[in-house]
């Protein structure tokens, strides 16, 4: 047994320990520094995951918004034809591009187009949108965005009443 600074060794053969020997020895041990790569290789997967994570999250969430203006403005042209006459394409259109005009969703996504509007045989308003989203993080790798539809559908009511659907 041996005294070195505070610490008392134990020697097993009685040959003299000397700090400065198990220190090298130990320094050159090579599996010194794996731990330490191991930690950074996981802490830059986890943060690859997380970006993933965040960039989908972020894509899904301005599609349903694209989704979620498609509709309104499908019930709103709905809501503004009055008689069946007013019925037809041109005037959904129209209903559509005002619509557009005035609720000005633009400031959310880039390129937002009205690509479509019809009306069918059983008085349903179709409204096609499209637009470019910008996910968060995915813009560095996607400059321009990336290109997302929607389709938004709404039935006429042209009787007052209880609806019989």
């Amino acid at each position: 047994m041996r005294r070195v600074g505070g610490l008392v060794m134990l020697i097993p053969n009685g040959l003299p320990a000397h700090a400065g020997v198990q220190s090298r020895a130990l320094a050159s041990d090579p599996e010194e520094g794996s731990i330490a790569l191991l930690i950074v290789g996981m802490l830059a997967l986890l943060l690859l995951i997380g970006s993933v994570t965040v960039a989908i999250t972020g894509a899904y969430l301005q599609t349903q918004h694209l989704q979620d203006v498609a509709d309104a403005q499908a019930n709103s042209i709905t809501r503004t034809i009055r008689t069946p006459e007013e019925a037809n394409g041109s005037a959904a259109w129209e209903y559509a591009s005002t619509y557009l005009a005035e609720v000005q969703p633009g400031q959310d996504f880039h390129r937002l187009r009205l690509e479509n509007v019809s009306v069918d045989s059983d008085h349903s308003v179709h409204v096609y949108l499209s637009a470019r989203i910008r996910p968060p993080l995915l813009s560095i790798l996607v400059p321009d965005g990336i290109e997302v539809t929607a389709h938004g559908s709404s039935r006429l009511k042209m009787s007052q009443g209880p609806s019989t659907d």
